[in-house]
């Protein structure tokens, strides 16, 4: 696996803005140690019908996700992005290996102790549709986590509901309409008020853009960069938008065939790639200009090359390629 030292990454503009006191307390975060740690992660799911035979999801994935920061998690379909994802919110219990949150191992958790930290970490899922309730109304799932963590007082409840809502975008006096109502970008903003309304310090994103419009995706991405800045969350960002995870993430860790096979800054992951794989993600994204420019610029840094496979872990069937052309 390839390492690079991680750092905040921002536009000039933006860290013309920063304040000497962000930078301090941003720097005094990182030496304070990792929110989140994976080490030698795996998830072996069992296959029916083949004996013992196994399907290794995530193999030996190891990172570290810094109070503040935003880490994308990139890969083709299937790679083991979001099966990652759940394994840290131990939605699905890892097969081995070590999940620290908050300097505490995940693994050996179980029952209410691990219900109680899961208080401090919280997940916006892939379909906005499927992902809400639709016989309860928007108030009620978004205070539905409150109720499970003991806030039993009514107006309480109803107090903090209103004031997520508002801060995802979305009207208070809504509260009472069910999901049914909704456009897809106001769902997932009422999954994301959902997710938000325990304050966690740590948010799993499993792809929460792709089942959106072009046009609902930007407001979606900004929402979740100002909703970071003004409550200092911490985001696992899983996507397949290439130019989305370079916008919002600090450093990028690509996936393939169940392991991460490079990790950097933002920067360096898109201008300079070093794993083939990651080269050939890049070279995958459709470019407005396809005349030759500079690499900085993205160039196909596969241009002058010739086409070749990467190698996998074992050898492909062989398979009857049919004839198109009906020649």
């Amino acid at each position: 696996m390839l390492g690079v030292d991680a750092q905040h990454h921002c536009g000039s503009a933006g860290a013309a803005q920063m304040s000497q006191a962000q930078t301090m307390t941003a720097s005094a975060e990182r030496d304070s140690g990792p929110l989140v740690e994976a080490i030698d992660v795996k998830k072996h799911f069992p296959t029916a019908g083949l004996g013992r035979a196994v399907v290794k999801a995530v193999d030996g994935v190891s990172f570290e996700i810094f109070r503040g920061e935003t880490l994308g998690l990139v890969g083709e379909s299937g790679c083991g992005k979001s099966t990652l994802g759940r394994v840290v919110m131990q939605l699905h219990p890892a097969t081995s290996g070590t999940i620290m949150f908050e300097g505490r191992d995940l693994t050996k958790m179980k029952g209410n102790t691990l219900r109680l930290v899961r208080k401090r970490m919280q997940i916006i899922f892939q379909d906005p549709y499927a992902s809400l309730n639709p016989r309860m109304t928007i108030g009620d799932i978004v205070a539905e986590p409150l109720q499970n963590f003991g806030v039993n007082n009514k107006r309480e409840r109803e107090k903090r509901v209103h004031g997520v809502l508002k801060v995802c975008g979305l009207n208070p006096n809504f509260a009472n309409r069910y999901p049914h109502e909704f456009s897809g970008g106001q769902r997932q903003r009422i999954g994301i008020a959902r997710a938000l309304v325990l304050t966690p310090s740590l948010v799993v994103c499993d792809e929460p853009i792709s089942a959106l419009d072009v046009s609902i995706q930007a407001q979606i991405v900004n929402l979740l960069e100002d909703l970071q800045h003004e409550f200092n969350l911490t985001y696992l960002f899983i996507a397949h938008d290439l130019s989305v995870v370079r916008h919002v993430s600090d450093r990028v860790a690509v996936m393939y065939l169940g392991k991460v096979v490079e990790i950097a800054t933002s920067k360096d992951v898109y201008d300079t790639p070093l794993h083939p794989y990651t080269k050939v993600l890049l070279s995958s994204i459709p470019f407005t200009d396809p005349a030759p420019t500079d690499p900085a610029q993205g160039r196909d840094p596969l241009a002058d090359q010739p086409a070749q496979r990467l190698p996998l872990p074992h050898p492909m069937p062989d398979r009857a390629v049919p004839d198109l052309l009906g020649g």
